[in-house]
């Protein structure tokens, strides 16, 4: 068999063709180390592989080369071969030569076998220069397997690579990344053979150091560089002091420019730029700038280059004042910003300030004349999704699309996510289908993010079915995409199916993490099946998998939602003895367990030692224990309590404030409820429907009759204005129910929360409960507060009478003398002028009924 084709088939075959006695396969086929046991290469010829070839022996090789194109159709090619290469006495010498005229590796393979074949038994094999040019055509090819053939054959022969060679494959396994190759040969040839690559191979293995951070591993390369004759030249100094650069190490880079040139030397503007881009990417623009003016003082113009560096630092730090500032500057010297400059300020607005900014920089790019790339496009989409513009987004990527650019992954990701975090899975799909109709092969991620939009949606059938088609194509499951579904199984209730995919995660070996376990025991919970629980964190300890704090916070949690709070103390003390430390999540479950049992005594030790451990409580936990005595009704404590939160730094949240204001509603407290929701809305604590259910109810079963005396704040200063609402709707007749919904909705428009007064205004509705003419007038001087008096007509409708009108035009004095200290407010003048119109198409209607 041939040369050529035994490479493809086998390599042991390959081996024993190409020697009469081989030593073993060397265990490690990259490890030049153990190739090389020889004595010290000969100093080669000056520029052996320029081989000076006789006019007959150039017409030779060219007719070589032609045959050996000719293989493939010709079964007589080695026949043509012996006819053409015929020179007895020249043969030993032309073998080189002829290589380095073939024009492919191929072609060198198959001519190398041949002359090795065509030997005698008796003639020694191929010299070192033959197999090194064989080398030198393989490396410049990049065929790694036969190179690693051909070295393990030459030392088989007692054949030595030239140093030319070895530099060669030097460069060859640097350019392609591998790192331990390149330095074992280079190891090689330094410690084993007494030489060096040339200047040029080196700086490719320097090039392949520098860019996988092994800094100090490169410094010693360019050392050793330094040490010889031609050893280094400037661009090996420039990836050394870039390195350095890269690392934060600028003092070592500048005294090595020194050490290079000596001191006080001028570097050209490339190491200019290398040293700026290393301030500047290590965030020290004070440094950079210097180094910038002074570039400049010694007469070095800066280029592009070294503007988009200093801008490039600046957008880091988000620092537009600057920015603005050296782009007057370049476009003053006639410099144009490039797409990769322009590509950073628009990332630095997205990230520092905003993406409307961003939007305005792309604006300016194109009407520069620079044609954004779909890098632009990519960076803003993002942001827009980020910030939840998901249809802006989309409209970005139908622009890219027009401007003919190549969409990748990153183009469509944010968008497909975005709109399933929104529950527009239906969006979410078509971009999917578009993305992969366009040759885009859908990642992890983007499978990820419709499963869990479709879960969110509750349609987990559609979900398992995405799994499925993953399955069908081939892509590797993870963990995460089954927690996702497994924790929409238990949400729907599901849990066979869910404890069903568990099995089938563990028969398909998709390790389960901890948090897979600890969904399924939080679903089991979920459904009251606190056997079923105990189940699943058993299996974890039988199986070796250690709970973390998540599955034994999802234990805690069932115990004490069952009320079994020994079993939940036993459960923490567990948690220790392997090693975790309970979290603010542990303690807060455990305080709520006990204030749900009316037991505050235990849930205050909890407290004391949650405290003591230094693990800060947060709002949920102060919000247990205000709920605990709120239950036992004692609401001076809790009001103690939420005092003392505040004062930690904690914000209350909705579910804080709703449980104060229940409790004051229940004790029949509904003056102090009403500044709790007062001061929660002036806190811009939006409400939700609990808190809505306590304070309707609470006005409808407080005394039969409130007189304004009563409608005073908590230090009975000045009235409040809900109460005051309140007390003249019920004296005026209004039935308490729509009393009560019509000084809520007028308390949410009073701190500009129109939106959750409309949503009121609907579930007013949907309670039976009518929205009257005054219900129109709060929500009128909402959106005159907000600022869009002039937009009034579409977002209200007014159908009213005009003794309607007249009613309502009544409470505008009431809420002038709250809210505007006594002046007409504009919505006052829009009703004044609804009534005038009113009053006006009646007397029409009358004059022409008594015609």
């Amino acid at each position: 068999m041939r040369f050529s084709e035994v490479v493809n088939i086998h390599k042991r075959q390959l081996l024993l063709l190409f020697s009469r006695s081989f030593s073993p396969p060397c265990p490690n086929l990259f490890h030049m180390s153990k190739l090389f046991l020889l004595p010290p290469i000969k100093k080669p010829r000056q520029n052996p592989f320029k081989f000076f070839l006789s006019s007959r022996l150039r017409r030779v090789a060219d007719s070589i080369a032609q045959i050996l194109r000719t293989r493939e159709t010709n079964p007589h090619w080695e026949r043509a071969l012996d006819d053409a290469f015929s020179l007895e006495e020249e043969e030993e010498e032309a073998i080189a030569p002829v290589l380095a005229r073939l024009p492919d590796p191929d072609s060198a393979l198959a001519f190398f076998d041949w002359a090795r074949r065509r030997r005698p038994p008796w003639a020694d094999p191929p010299d070192s220069l033959s197999y090194s040019t064989l080398l030198r055509i393989l490396a410049k090819a990049r065929r790694f397997p036969e190179i690693e053939l051909v070295l393990q054959t030459m030392r088989s022969e007692e054949r030595t690579p030239t140093r030319e060679a070895l530099g060669a494959l030097v460069a060859a396994y640097s350019d392609s990344g591998l790192e331990e190759e390149a330095l074992d040969v280079y190891r090689t040839m330094r410690d084993q053979l007494g030489s060096f690559p040339d200047v040029s191979d080196c700086n490719c293995l320097l090039k392949l150091l520098v860019e996988r951070r092994h800094c100090d591993l490169a410094r010693q390369v360019y050392d050793e560089m330094l040490k010889r004759d031609g050893g280094a030249d400037n661009y090996s100094t420039g990836i050394m002091v870039r390195g350095l650069c890269i690392e934060g190490r600028m003092d070592e880079a500048k005294n090595l420019i020194e050490h290079r040139w000596g001191a006080g030397c001028t570097p050209n503007v490339v190491f200019y730029n290398t040293l700026l881009d290393g301030y500047c990417r290590n965030g020290d623009m004070k440094r950079g700038l210097e180094l910038f003016r002074e570039m400049k003082l010694k007469g070095f113009l800066p280029t592009l280059v070294s503007y988009g560096i200093v801008i490039n630092g600046f957008c880091k730090k988000g620092n537009f004042v600057e920015i603005n500032k050296f782009f007057s500057e370049m476009k003053a010297r006639g410099l144009w910003p490039n797409v990769q400059i322009y590509n950073n300020v628009i990332d630095a607005w997205c990230k520092h300030g905003s993406v409307v900014k961003a939007k305005a920089v792309l604006r300016q790019m194109i009407g520069s004349g620079c044609e954004p790339d779909i890098v632009t496009y990519n960076i803003l989409i993002s942001g827009l999704c980020q910030g939840g513009n998901v249809g802006e987004a989309e409209l970005l990527l139908r622009e890219a699309i027009k401007r003919r650019l190549d969409l990748n992954k990153f183009s469509y990701t944010p968008i497909i996510h975005g709109y399933c975090q929104n529950g527009e899975v239906a969006m979410a799909s078509n971009l999917f289908i578009e993305m992969m109709e366009k040759g885009h092969k859908p990642d992890l991620v983007i499978y990820a993010a419709l499963i869990h939009g479709l879960v969110l949606m509750q349609e987990i059938n559609d979900a398992l079915a995405i799994r499925e088609k993953m399955i069908e194509k081939g892509v590797t499951l993870d963990a995460g995409i089954h927690n996702i579904l497994i924790s929409g199984l238990c949400k729907k209730g599901m849990l066979a199916s869910a404890k069903k995919l568990l099995a089938e995660m563990l028969d398909q070996n998709i390790l389960p993490d901890e948090f897979v376990y600890a969904t399924l025991i939080d679903g089991f919970i979920r459904n009251e099946d606190l056997s079923e629980a105990k189940k699943v964190f058993e299996f974890m300890g039988q199986k070796g998998i250690r709970h973390g704090v998540v599955g034994y916070n999802a234990m805690i949690k069932g115990y004490c939602k069952f009320g079994m709070m020994n079993d939940a103390i036993l459960c923490i003390n567990s948690m220790r003895r392997d090693g975790y430390c309970p979290d603010e999540f542990t303690y807060t479950t455990v305080i709520d367990g006990y204030a749900k049992q009316s037991d505050l005594d235990g849930a205050l030790s909890v407290f004391g030692d949650m405290m003591k451990r230094r693990c800060k409580p947060n709002v949920v936990t102060y919000s247990a224990l205000i709920n605990g005595y709120c239950r036992k009704g004692d609401i001076d404590t809790a009001e103690i309590l939420f005092n003392n939160m505040q004062s930690h730094g904690l914000i209350p949240n909705v579910v804080t404030y709703s449980i104060l204001i229940g409790s004051f509603c229940k004790n029949k407290q509904i003056t102090r409820a009403v500044a709790f929701f007062e001061e929660m809305l002036s806190n811009k604590c939006p409400p939700n429907d609990v808190t809505f259910h306590y304070l309707i109810n609470g006005l409808i079963n407080s005394t039969p009759y409130l007189d304004s005396t009563c409608a005073t704040d908590l230090q009975g200063n000045s009235k409040i204005a809900f109460l005051d609402i309140f007390v003249n709707m019920i004296s005026d007749g209004w039935d308490r129910r729509s009393a009560a919904y019509n000084a809520i909705i007028f308390c949410l428009c009073k701190h500009q929360m129109v939106t959750k007064a409309l949503e009121l205004r609907g579930k007013m509705v949907a309670k039976g409960c009518l929205p009257n003419s005054i219900t129109f007038l709060f929500l009128l001087h909402g959106i005159c507060a907000e600022g869009k008096s002039a937009e009034w007509k579409s977002i209200l409708s007014c159908h009213f009478q005009q003794n309607e009108l007249e009613i309502a035009f009544k409470y505008t004095r009431l809420l002038d003398q709250h809210l505007h200290n006594g002046t007409t407010s504009k919505a006052s003048w829009i009703l004044q002028s609804l009534l005038e119109e009113s009053i006006h198409l009646l007397g029409m209607e009358h004059g022409a009924a008594s015609r």
